[in-house]
């Protein structure tokens, strides 16, 4: 079928390109608008971003007689960054309070509208519907079953637990326990138990593509020298100019946006984050980003934060989290050597959890240490398997990977108090905490 979309732009020259091969003819408003800035490819994607939802909000607003349609088809090209400005300039993508306690609603629909980090707002009436104008209602994905996507195959047709580890690279965990007889139902439970198996080796194989090795490089660095060239790369995953690392098979989550630019700060700093979650306190079930379970519930999570970090910057999060009794922290080494504070061997923590009308408590994420320690050993791995081999042996590219890979510690740190208000109550949160000790303004 042909699926007529909207490409947005992504710099002039590859405009000019695909316009004259597919021989449309361009208004002449758009090249007048793209002209005095065609040497600033950034300027163009900004450009490019207000002229795709100006045409957005025409095809919406249209009656159906005249020809509007009730929704529109994006091409990416893998550069989502793009598609998501234009979302959230449209407000279909709602940006909420970072401290999900004091989320509040905002019935400004002004485009040009500018919020600061610490205060941002969600639309009116979140469970029913996205605003994008007086005449224009855009309405979210609905019915999630869970904070993650379940698998198709029947047989795992009663999962409802999985550990928050392989959120960003869930193909892995489906392959890791393909042969498992059962499957986690209500609770995590015991994760050595014989019903469950044990996680394969099988996804140490497994490696999603990044395109040739020209592609791969292009992605991760030609030559990285030191330490900040590989922060870098992190940073702009989560900022979008990146579409994958090797940790990450998926663009950066809806929820995560609330937190980017603290995640972008963080990683800059050294504190390679590879997965992440923002605290909700008592969301309700239909909330377009945390919303899960069906309607009628009210959803919760903790702040969870996971990142590769130098032995000096693990030993500063173990005297972060040591003087916060809310935190847990665990991490390991590529060697085994570990970090602990306020975690037990056998204790499994809830991330994420729901209640709902006429069932019982849903917890669909955990952490469980001793899987942890599974998922250490395939984290570590992807250094080696999707970035080291990139170059050359010897290199001083190929040293600066394998140093990263074999000094750094993966560190999970949860914060217990979902509750929390920041500062305010005494408590800086996981996030706040993290800023502090990269020291980052925020």
């Amino acid at each position: 079928p042909i699926l007529p979309g909207i490409m947005p732009i992504q710099s002039f020259m590859s405009f000019v390109r695909m316009t004259s091969y597919c021989g449309v003819s361009v208004p002449p408003s758009v090249l007048e608008q793209l002209e005095p800035v065609k040497h600033d490819d950034e300027a163009v994607k900004d450009i490019g971003c207000e002229i795709a939802a100006d045409m957005c909000r025409k095809i919406l607003s249209t009656p159906p007689e005249e020809g509007g349609v009730d929704g529109v088809h994006f091409y990416t090209l893998n550069l989502e960054r793009s598609v998501t400005r234009i979302l959230m300039n449209l407000g279909a993508i709602n940006l909420v309070n970072p401290s999900p306690a004091a989320l509040t609603s905002s019935a400004s629909t002004n485009d040009n509208t500018t919020q600061s980090s610490s205060q941002m707002h969600s639309s009116n009436n979140l469970g029913d519907s996205v605003i994008l104008s007086d005449s224009v209602q855009v309405r979210p994905k609905e019915d999630r079953q869970f904070p993650w996507r379940p698998s198709a195959m029947a047989k795992r047709s009663g999962e409802e637990v999985r550990p928050i580890n392989w959120a960003n690279r869930p193909k892995s965990y489906v392959m890791r326990t393909e042969d498992w007889d059962e499957f986690p139902n209500g609770r995590w439970g015991d994760s050595t138990s014989p019903a469950f198996g044990e996680l394969s080796e099988v996804s140490h194989f497994y490696s999603f593509t990044l395109g040739n090795e020209d592609d791969r490089r292009a992605m991760l660095g030609h030559s990285p020298q030191v330490n900040q060239d590989v922060y870098e790369i992190f940073a702009r995953y989560v900022e979008g100019g990146v579409p994958h690392i090797p940790w990450c098979e998926t663009p950066l989550q809806a929820e995560s946006f609330l937190i980017q630019k603290q995640l972008a700060a963080v990683n800059r700093a050294g504190f390679l984050t590879i997965n992440s979650q923002p605290p909700v306190n008592g969301e309700a079930s239909s909330h377009p980003v945390f919303g899960w379970g069906g309607p009628g519930g009210y959803v919760y999570q903790k702040a969870y934060c996971e990142c590769f970090v130098s032995p000096d910057k693990a030993n500063e999060l173990v005297e972060m989290v040591t003087s916060h009794p809310t935190m847990n922290l665990y991490a390991v080494n590529n060697f085994g050597k570990e970090l602990r504070v306020g975690i037990d061997e056998s204790g499994v923590t809830a991330l994420t959890w729901g209640v709902f009308p006429n069932r019982e408590i849903i917890q669909p994420t955990i952490f469980d240490p001793n899987t942890f320690l599974v998922w250490a050993e395939e984290a570590f791995s992807l250094w080696t398997t999707m970035w080291l081999n990139l170059y050359q042996f010897d290199s001083k590219s190929y040293e600066l990977i394998e140093s990263i890979r074999d000094t750094f510690y993966l560190v999970a740190i949860i914060d217990n108090d979902f509750m929390s208000k920041g500062s305010e109550d005494g408590n800086p949160g996981l996030w706040n905490g993290l800023l502090q000790v990269a020291n980052v303004d925020h």
